[in-house]
């Protein structure tokens, strides 16, 4: 035989046993099938949950960046107008003849539909858009998207690019056109000459928008306005995108949790789908299968769950993307002003990131079981090894992360964030331990109870105690998960409760007036004129803000009037001196690192201000920073004061109906506000503004629990000699059932006690230090046993048929 054709044979066999290798390990999915499903629909979940997050962020940041840019004319200023009045056309018309051509006018209002919806029309200069691209932009028409004009409610049949009509509440007719424009958000987009013809009563401009101006020009812009008009600057869009850049960061973190969650599940599952990979490869070794060609076979094998968890877990992670996208989109535009479509478009790099995070996540699964079987020791795998559980090691672990979690600093949202992942690692480190403590408490309980109180098979009690306690080791991974999952969501409810309770205080002390009355240009002093006739009013109050800057940052300036005023303002601290100054909402404060009793220095043009801080006030409606002082001082140092209305106080035990109103001033329904009203809106838009929040959690809870139903499967099925042995002892198949389902359920209860705590202490370190770090408020934790006992009910319903399901199947068929 030549040297060519002893390489051929060599080749050969090599290929032969490599085939039998591949085709021995295909067996094995085939006999456990369930266990390499679940396997590989963890791996899958692990991929998804990671990779949605990733998807939403990138997606929803390169929508509201693209509306950004593409933005007929990105916003450098506004020129409004005071007295609540609006710039004419001839003011307009006077600053373009000077050569101010970066001005476009701009006109707002509200409109409500037959069906009692308000619909938010914004009329711009629109003929070059039409001209430049007539398949998004019509000029002789209102256009609406899609999805908007779906969230109408709005029973009308239109064809994209096909004029249809649209009735108003008042009778009013107007044209709509479909457009795939969705850069301005959910608005009726209008040519402004066209929406003066539709709607006569609306004349002249709300603003002028500017285009980003050299200082220079600024200034130059600023001394040819007449009296009436100033130049505000606007809450930029650099400021805006950091606040949800500060979402993003939140959002990822919980991501990251949710991978690390569906990664001990992974972990436990390859441990059970891999239990006897280690003697079938000690048995192909014997039957003289080359080390190397085993090796192969299992690179071959990883190769093979990286695509399919990749597919499955990128099909997961568009489904769940597709639904949260539009809602973190109307988070975005209610919050921060910041538009985009809300339609998810694939991109190839995402493909990419799949295949990366399920590469890792393969690896974290089954680095255990590749070192194990490609070592030339796997011959000592054909007898049983009992691995003792490591305790010493994982209070160690425990015991260093403490100690590392007390010196960690918390100067940044990444620190911060850090060193409570300690505190939760540390526990998920120390969970085995009180475990122990706890089986044996309830231990010295059910012998108490069964002496004194009840008919206790006080052996059987003993021994499920017991027979818990030895079960820690190869259950702690699964409950691990349960544990993290769980803690997770008890620690955002928690949040989220504290965050409603103390948003709801707000909006009670902020919106005290018993009416809010708006008025359009020319109605101010006949509005103001019947306020001041009328004895069932108390008091009235004039609502005004301008702009100022705080080094480079944009301030809302208010003004008040009323000890109501200030009476409104939910302190978070004041100082105890009777020195006048000003109050600063607390995203100014921390942002300025600044606290009461300091001076904080303001500018608006050549107009320079020093105010003295009195209080540092919440903040939870207005995202931006802002400053109150007195009216008397207010009007004398600043300008370009924008009027919002009147806030309206009635004498104890008058009211006043809001169509009384609407009818002695012959305003619009809309223009007169019930403070139950604003309220109501205020609060749908917070209920929106944490649901994926909501989501995220349960979403780890159903994973946890998917985690528990594959571990209950596995790990008992391994237990069958045990199991046949209490059969013989006489124990029926339910009660073996019970047996197991008693075990499951005090180790899950512990899990549960032990959450509480730790949820409680991480719930506070968000809402008194990681919301501060990311968006620049606080608030107080407050407790609510709701939260704790839902997300704890929640896991535990969960949990029951999870673990039933398998247990009971498992009696079913060791019944022999």
């Amino acid at each position: 035989m030549t040297d060519s054709n002893t390489i051929s044979f060599i080749r050969r066999l090599d290929r032969q046993e490599l085939w039998l290798v591949l085709r021995t390990q295909i067996a094995e999915y085939n006999h456990h099938r369930l266990l390499h499903l679940g396997f590989i629909f963890s791996l899958a979940i692990a991929t998804s949950t990671l990779l949605c997050i990733l998807v939403l962020n990138h997606a929803s940041k390169l929508q509201y960046h693209q509306a950004n840019a593409q933005l007929t004319s990105p916003i450098g200023f506004y020129i409004v107008a005071e007295q609540g009045g609006r710039v004419t056309k001839s003011d307009f018309a006077n600053l373009r003849r000077q050569g101010f051509t970066q001005i476009t006018p701009v006109l707002t209002f509200r409109k409500h539909l037959a069906n009692g919806k308000r619909l938010k029309f914004v009329a711009i200069d629109m003929l070059a858009l039409s001209i430049a691209n007539p398949a998004q932009y019509n000029h002789q028409a209102v256009l609406l998207t899609k999805a908007h004009l779906a969230s109408l409610a709005i029973d009308v049949d239109i064809d994209p690019g096909v004029k249809s009509e649209l009735s108003l509440a008042d009778n009013t007719v107007i044209p709509i056109v479909l457009t795939t424009s969705e850069q301005w958000g959910r608005v009726a987009l209008v040519d402004i000459a066209l929406a003066w013809q539709l709607f006569p009563q609306q004349i002249d401009f709300s603003a002028l928008m500017v285009a980003p101006l050299s200082e220079q020009h600024k200034q130059d812009l600023e001394s040819a306005l007449p009296t009436h008009l100033s130049l505000n600057e606007p809450w930029s869009y650099q400021e805006r995108s950091g606040f949800a850049d500060a979402l993003h960061l939140n959002l990822m973190a919980l991501a990251v949790l949710g991978f690390i969650v569906s990664m001990f599940i992974a972990f436990q599952a390859g441990e059970q789908a891999w239990h006897k990979r280690a003697e079938l490869a000690m048995q192909l070794r014997l039957l003289g299968v080359a080390l190397n060609t085993i090796k192969l076979a299992m690179l071959l094998e990883a190769l093979f769950l990286v695509l399919v968890a990749s597919i499955v877990g990128v099909l997961i992670a568009v489904a769940l993307v597709t639904v949260l996208l539009p809602l973190l989109g109307l988070t975005f535009s209610q919050l921060y002003s910041l538009n985009m479509s809300g339609h998810f478009t694939w991109q190839w790099r995402y493909a990419l990131w799949a295949l990366l995070i399920s590469s890792v996540a393969v690896l974290l699964a089954l680095i255990k079981q590749f070192k194990r079987i490609s070592t030339a020791h796997v011959t000592l795998s054909a007898s049983e090894v009992t691995v003792r559980f490591p305790r010493r090691a994982t209070l160690a672990v425990a015991v260093s992360l403490l100690l590392l979690f007390s010196w960690w600093p918390e100067h940044s949202w990444y620190q911060i964030m850090l060193k409570y992942g300690m505190l939760l690692i540390a526990s998920v480190a120390l969970l085995p331990h009180f475990l122990q403590g706890l089986l044996c408490l309830s231990g010295i309980c059910f012998k108490f109870l069964g002496l004194h109180y009840f008919q206790l098979n006080a052996f059987r009690m003993d021994y499920i105690v017991k027979d818990a306690s030895n079960q820690i080791g190869r259950r702690y991974l699964p409950l691990a998960a349960f544990y993290l999952a769980l803690t997770t969501s008890i620690a955002a409810a928690l949040m989220v409760h504290s965050f409603e309770g103390s948003f709801v205080r707000f909006l009670d002390q902020q919106l005290s007036a018993d009416l809010l009355i708006r008025y359009h240009p020319g109605q101010k002093q006949s509005v103001e004129t019947w306020l001041q006739n009328n004895r069932d009013i108390d008091e009235y109050i004039l609502h005004q803000h301008t702009w100022a800057k705080s080094a480079d940052d944009s301030v809302k300036v208010s003004s008040y009037q009323s000890s109501r005023q200030i009476d409104s303002l939910l302190l978070k601290s004041s100082s105890i001196k009777a020195t006048p100054g000003c109050f600063i909402n607390e995203q100014l404060a921390l942002k300025r690192q600044l606290v009461v009793d300091q001076v904080i220095n303001l500018r608006q043009g050549e107009q320079q201000y020093s105010c003295y801080i009195q209080g540092i006030y919440y903040e939870y409606g207005y995202p931006g920073f802002s400053l109150t002082l007195d009216t008397q001082q207010a009007n004398s140092l600043f300008s370009g004061w924008v009027y919002s209305g009147f806030g309206v106080y009635f004498n104890p035990g008058s009211v006043i109906d809001k169509h009384v109103v609407s009818r002695a001033l012959g305003l619009a329904d809309d223009q007169i506000y019930e403070p139950a009203q604003v309220k109501k809106i205020a609060l749908e838009v917070f209920a929106q503004t944490f649901v994926l929040t909501r989501l995220i959690a349960v979403i780890l809870l159903v994973i946890a629990c998917f985690g528990l139903f594959l571990s209950a499967n596995g790990l008992e099925l391994a237990r069958k000699a045990d199991l046949y042995i209490l059969s013989s002892l006489g124990y029926s198949k339910r009660e073996l059932f019970v047996h197991m389902l008693m075990q499951w359920c005090l180790l899950t209860v512990g899990c549960v006690l032990l959450s509480w705590p730790i949820a409680t202490i991480l719930a506070n370190a968000l809402v008194s230090q990681a919301l501060p770090a990311s968006f620049g408020w606080s608030m107080p934790l407050m407790f609510n046993v709701g939260s704790f006992a839902i997300s704890s009910i929640f896991g535990l319903l969960f949990l029951l048929p999870a673990l039933s399901i398998p247990l009971f199947k498992l009696n079913l068929r060791s019944d022999r």
